[in-house]
């Protein structure tokens, strides 16, 4: 006979407070155990501007750099909804950062932001969030790459079709991503054309196939964006969107199949066709040998050795390369043998490293090439920091004043001033350092990008490239090239140089005598060497290589000359990045006219449009676009706008007609932020057995500033069982044998707060302290024999 003694003891009424107070003394400690620190230097105070289709989150004090922004995310609106053929039913959140090194510390997106990350998108609340950059055509591209993901996020989840915010894990990264390059840069771009020449020269264009299984082979923005370039000119930019959502649904091959007839080994088949054909016809040599001796190569060096730069007296090099395979690091090297001597700073062992400036940026000897300095993120900005040549040694680390965001060092011929490229307040212009004196001079001061400057040797003028003259030209094009120009250091009077309309001319240096200007430039469509004569006026070319000169993305510095014109430069070539150096005497130089500029080469084929080119059509229209006016742009109160995250659950179960009874289990895990993810709420429900097994918790944290503070309450039910013979009577007719199951259930009640202050990004401060109820209960089933 079966019988339910439900004996409910509650033992314990003994209640006992533990206060656990977890005093971690002000020694650093380690905090692995939630990973690296985010840090958070300082609290920034956003205000919130509203226009059609957009809220903007930003604190910059730059009113017309705002207002431009607003402008351009409603004429990227424009275009890309011509594309999607849908509208936002509310207003997108748009959150602005001033500057790179303030963005990597953004509370709106969890998890670390590396200095290669330009902007990111979320899915929940489709927040953009992304720093104004060095150069204004990049933060005009970020903003439409980055809200081409708003609008892929709700074509998913809100759109008319069968698709769900799940339905992105159907879709591969390069067609994403590719995506978001193609309708925010079309396929004129001499850079992504420049790899895509590199895979035809090593035969190694990628199916479909290879692109979605090896994304850590092949870059997945550039040959996206190819692949989208290649479906836009040969069937339209009317079937992007089809293709896109069928993909969603089905799968790429399964999409391919229902939007072109065809499957994706037939795609890639075509796509590889159409390239091959493309560079075929532009009649150059594939193997490119590049001139001069191979520095720093794969086997002395990493695959990835950019940024160099060479000392005055031509015995020195500094790179940035992957060599040890930790990240990126800062190396000295012989340039004569190429000989690696030592690293010149690594964040693994540098305190004040918290990462390199690698990606467009590169330092400078002093004119005794005895000095170093470059520019580090350190502390949430970037700082100067020098290094003793002879032994390595970190000589002094410098802020900038507030001048949070600062690359491409170069040195006076005094040895006593430096001059960079400075962000501030959404503007980037030339400053100049004094080491000795610490006074910060400033050379120009405008809403145009001021980049890469480069001292003469006589120390009157700086060299730069600046977007200008093209900022206030009347073309209509998307693009926002970087022309040159001379500044004279005293008087500050800038002069332009006229050549390659339309490209972009970078990397500038003068040379030993400083009758000339070296410089990079797409002009040609390529990537290569050139040579201006100052008094003539003369333009020459000094290379002509199948792929080219270039850092790892366009506007990456990838040349340096000594004062004995010793060039050093980055050659890009079988999917790697080699120094290379040569005397200004070996190149070939040939004049050339630098009046016009020829972009057959940067474009991506197929070179003929057979579709409906809407894409191509629109970016070369941009700034015919009317904007919206200033009273289209309003001012409102901040709200916090608590909304969900995340939400996850561990499924859901139900059990009948057990021994013990009817039981049920599952469980659901959320996170709430504010908009800004100053305040961050986590709760987790779950149940597993009957209603009294059900336990939960809810946490808080508030990270709006340096100090990090929060607390948790839960209820969470532990059970366990066990058994055992006894002599009772549980009939009324006397004793008898029974096996008592006893259910144990413990029930812990916790409230808890805790305190956390980041030293940096691998030690902290923290204290916690607990009060805690535990409580029993005991069930008893006994079965009689």
């Amino acid at each position: 006979m079966n019988t339910n003694l439900a004996l409910h003891f509650k033992f314990l009424k003994c209640f006992f407070l533990a206060l656990l107070l977890q005093i971690l003394l002000p020694s650093l400690v380690s905090a692995q155990y939630f990973g690296q620190n985010k840090m958070r230097y300082k609290k920034l105070n956003f205000k919130v501007l509203e226009t059609p289709h957009f809220e903007m989150y930003s604190y910059l004090k730059n009113d017309s750099m705002t207002t431009w922004l607003a402008k351009e995310a409603e004429v990227w609106y424009r275009m890309h909804q011509q594309v999607f053929q849908d509208t936002f039913i509310r207003k997108n959140p748009l959150i602005i950062y001033n500057n790179h090194p303030e963005f990597q510390q953004t509370t709106a997106i969890s998890g670390e932001i590396s200095v290669g990350t330009g902007g990111v998108t979320e899915a929940f609340k489709q927040r953009v969030v992304m720093p104004v950059m060095q150069i204004n055509q990049q933060t005009r591209h970020v903003l439409g790459h980055e809200l081409v993901h708003a609008f892929q996020y709700r074509v998913l989840m809100e759109g008319k079709d069968t698709t769900r915010l799940e339905s992105v894990a159907n879709i591969p990264l390069w067609m994403v991503e590719g995506m978001a390059e193609y309708l925010s840069i079309g396929k004129k771009d001499a850079f992504t054309a420049m790899w895509m020449r590199d895979a035809y020269a090593r035969q190694d264009i990628p199916s479909l196939k290879q692109l979605t299984e090896e994304s850590y082979k092949y870059f997945p923005y550039r040959y996206g964006q190819a692949f989208w370039a290649y479906v836009g000119a040969t069937y339209g930019d009317t079937v992007v969107m089809p293709l896109f959502l069928e993909t969603a649904k089905y799968g790429y091959d399964v999409g391919m199949r229902r939007v072109f007839g065809y499957d994706s080994k037939t795609m890639s088949t075509l796509w590889r066709n159409s390239m091959e054909t493309a560079f075929k016809s532009l009649n150059k040599d594939t193997v490119s040998r590049p001139i001069g001796q191979p520095l720093i190569t794969p086997k002395n060096g990493g695959r990835m050795n950019v940024a160099p730069a060479i000392s005055p007296d031509g015995r020195y090099v500094a790179f940035m390369s992957e060599k040890d395979l930790f990240g990126i690091d800062l190396f000295l090297a012989d340039a004569v043998t190429g000989e690696i001597i030592r690293k010149l700073g690594s964040r693994t062992t540098n305190k004040d490293i918290d990462e390199f400036s690698y990606l467009e940026s590169a330092g400078d000897f002093s004119p005794d090439s005895k000095t170093f300095a470059f520019s580090v993120f350190s502390e949430g900005k970037n700082k100067l920091m020098t290094i003793d040549v002879a032994t390595g040694k970190t000589r002094f680390v410098q802020e900038m004043g507030n001048i949070v965001e600062f690359t491409n060092i170069t040195f006076a011929p005094d040895g006593e001033r430096v001059a960079f490229s400075g962000l501030r307040d959404g503007q980037s212009d030339i400053f100049v350092f004094n080491l000795r004196t610490k006074e910060l001079q400033q050379l120009t001061d405008d809403k145009y990008s001021d980049f890469q400057p480069s001292f003469s040797r006589d120390g009157k003028f700086i060299v730069f490239s600046t977007d200008r003259v093209a900022y206030e030209s009347d073309s209509r094009a998307v693009d926002i090239p970087m022309g040159l120009a001379l500044i004279d250091v005293d008087s500050k009077v800038i002069t332009t140089i006229p050549i390659f309309p339309g490209a972009n001319n970078l990397n500038p240096h003068f040379s030993g005598d400083d009758q000339y200007i070296y410089f990079l430039s797409n002009g040609d469509g390529y990537r290569n060497m050139f040579r201006y004569a100052i008094k003539t006026q003369q333009l020459e070319q000094l290379t002509d290589y199948f792929t080219g000169i270039s850092g790892i993305t366009e506007y990456s510095p990838a040349m340096s000359i000594s004062s004995h014109d010793d060039i050093v430069y980055s050659y890009f070539k079988g999917n790697q990045y080699s120094i290379y150096k040569a005397k200004a005497s070996d190149f070939n130089a040939k004049v050339i006219d630098g009046d016009s500029s020829d972009f057959t080469a940067a474009m991506l084929p197929p070179y003929a449009n057979r579709g409906v080119n809407v894409v191509y059509t629109n970016l070369q229209n941009f700034n015919a676009y009317s904007r919206i006016s200033d009273a289209q742009i309003s001012p409102v109160p901040y709200r916090a706008k608590f909304k969900m995250d995340y939400l996850a659950n561990s499924g859901v179960g139900m059990t009948v007609g057990s021994r013990y009874g009817a039981g049920m289990s599952g469980g659901v895990f959320g996170i709430f932020s504010d908009i800004l993810g100053y305040n961050q709420i986590f709760s987790t429900l779950s149940i597993n057995g009957e209603l009294q097994d059900f336990g939960g918790q809810v946490a808080y944290v508030n990270q709006k500033g340096r100090w990090n503070w929060g607390g948790a309450v839960s209820h969470i039910p532990y059970l366990s069982s066990f058994g055992a013979y006894a002599q009772r009577d549980i009939t009324g007719n006397g004793k008898e044998s029974v096996y008592d199951t006893y259910l144990v259930r413990s029930f812990q009640q916790q409230i808890e707060g805790f305190v956390a202050y980041p030293f940096n990004r691998n030690h902290r401060f923290e204290v916690g302290t607990a009060l805690a109820r535990y409580s029993y209960r005991v069930d008893r089933w006994s079965r009689g024999y």
